[in-house]
């Protein structure tokens, strides 16, 4: 950078510029992620930021007294059963006016690291703009790895997948859901088997037991769109209103939850099918976009939603040596 890079604690008296730099942001991904809803506004980012001025951990960078970037971090609280130590810095947590973005988030990071750390929080976690390619890359440097990624589509953009007379789709009320209860736990059963024999290991512990799960699918503001062959229910996706991130006051906007396939009929378009038949069903309904959460770790996952769907956030995580933690005294 030509002029020196000055970094201050966060300072409520630029809490107006703070959250245009965060509406910026978000406009600037909305250019890459089209799905994303084009009428946000100061008024949701002014409010989450409100917590993170007044609970959290943050910093500003001024460049000629100008403020031209800032980064913040929630409350720091317990990750852990054995008492570990953390924070988030969440999607709207962060926000430059800068062509320096990586320069500028790296400085930004140091700082607040050095008292998050002093402070003995462990683990790092902060989400980024899926198209912030410096912010990403300056993470990535800084031993950051890669969690989850929140993906969006827009509803009107076409899905090509044929569908076979052999099978039908539909909505699935909670009467039939009840009827074929035994088919989606072994449905769900499937899809922890899956991830549970993949390459990369999941335990799935928090899924268990399978049973306890299916109520989940009774949930009023639940729907479900199931696939059929003859009478027996072969596949399942479900969507339910959005309950995190700036999304939640979105009332044109749903979540997607798991696809699930039994294995005979992997492989066969069904579950591209499946996804077809739900959004057209949702975007008649006024739905106008559709958001999903997944793990990076899972090829499957990538494979899948990231085909019919755009990248906007990866979440992102750090753990720090317990070693390294508290005041360093001078040797």
């Amino acid at each position: 950078m030509d002029k020196p890079l000055i970094i201050k604690p966060l300072d409520t008296g630029y809490f107006d510029t703070v959250v245009e730099l965060a509406l910026e942001n978000y406009l600037l991904e909305r250019h890459s992620a089209r799905g994303l809803c084009e009428r946000a506004n100061k008024s949701y980012f002014s409010k989450q930021l409100e917590e993170l001025f007044s609970k959290g951990t943050g910093r500003m960078a001024f460049e000629d007294n100008t403020l031209v970037g800032f980064l913040a971090f929630g409350e720091i609280f317990t990750i852990n059963k054995s008492g570990a130590k953390g924070a988030a810095s969440p999607l709207w947590g962060y926000g430059i006016r800068h062509n320096e973005r990586g320069e500028i988030i790296g400085r930004l990071f140091q700082d607040i690291a050095a008292e998050l750390c002093e402070n003995f929080a462990q683990g790092m976690n902060v989400s980024v703009y899926a198209h912030d390619t410096e912010v990403l890359w300056t993470y990535i440097m800084s031993a950051f790895y890669m969690e989850h990624t929140g993906v969006v589509r827009d509803v009107s953009s076409p899905i090509e997948a044929e569908m076979s007379d052999k099978y039908s789709f539909r909505e699935v009320g909670k009467k039939e859901l009840i009827h074929h209860k035994h088919e989606i736990v072994e449905l769900y059963r499937g899809l922890i088997n899956h991830l549970r024999v993949s390459p990369v290991f999941y335990h799935c512990r928090q899924f268990l037991p399978i049973e306890n799960r299916f109520d989940d699918f009774l949930k009023n503001d639940m729907r479900v769109f199931a696939v059929f062959d003859s009478n027996r229910l072969v596949g399942m996706i479900d969507s339910e209103p959005i309950n995190w991130g700036f999304t939640v006051d979105d009332t044109e906007a749903l979540s997607m939850g798991d696809i699930f396939i039994e294995p005979a009929y992997r492989g066969s378009g069904i579950a591209i099918a499946l996804l077809k038949f739900a959004n057209d069903e949702l975007k008649s309904n006024g739905v106008k976009r559709l958001f999903v959460m997944h793990g990076t770790i899972n090829p499957s996952a990538r494979g899948f939603w990231d085909k019919y769907f755009t990248n906007y956030s990866y979440t992102m995580s750090r753990l720090i040596d317990p070693d390294m933690l508290g005041t360093i005294k001078p040797v």
